[in-house]
């Protein structure tokens, strides 16, 4: 891929949270693929999401994805990513076990502000350093990220 412009193509419904993100979920054992979707560009996601584009003519060849290769989402997790709207410089790809497969691209973005269930997952892997080495997921990944509380009473 060399040459490349590649996106982790996460879907999202919540486009304005985008300012919140902390990271991108991945489910380690999910099938994801690096897909031609022009000359210059590839994007990662499950097969099924890349079908669906090929259809909107998001593909190199109409109506048929091109896959380069297969991955894991074992190899997905720890690749550094920008995201245009978070603050974060950096974000990373994080395992998350409950991502469909069959929803979106397979790829989430992470907003912990904004969903019980991206915060309990990064909680997770902040308290739990067990997890962290079973998924190899680095210290720094995670732990930078502190809840902000908010004071009702101010």
């Amino acid at each position: 891929m060399e040459g490349r412009k590649v996106y982790l193509a996460a879907a999202t419904l919540r486009p304005e949270t985008m300012y919140g993100q902390t990271n991108c979920w991945a489910l380690p054992d999910g099938i994801y693929g690096a897909f031609e979707i022009n000359d210059t560009d590839v994007f990662i996601l499950t097969a099924r999401a890349a079908l669906n584009l090929a259809y909107q003519h998001l593909s190199r060849v109409p109506e048929k994805p091109t896959c380069l290769c297969e991955l894991s989402g074992y190899d997905l997790i720890g690749l550094a990513l920008k995201s245009p709207l978070a603050f974060s410089e950096t974000l990373y790809a994080l395992p998350m076990l409950t991502v469909l497969t069959d929803k979106g691209t397979g790829i989430v973005t992470s907003v912990p502000s904004d969903s019980p269930d991206d915060f309990m997952a990064l909680q997770d892997l902040v308290t739990k350093p067990a997890l962290r080495v079973k998924y190899g997921v680095k210290d720094e990944w995670v732990l930078p990220h502190k809840v902000v509380p908010i004071n009702p009473h101010s």
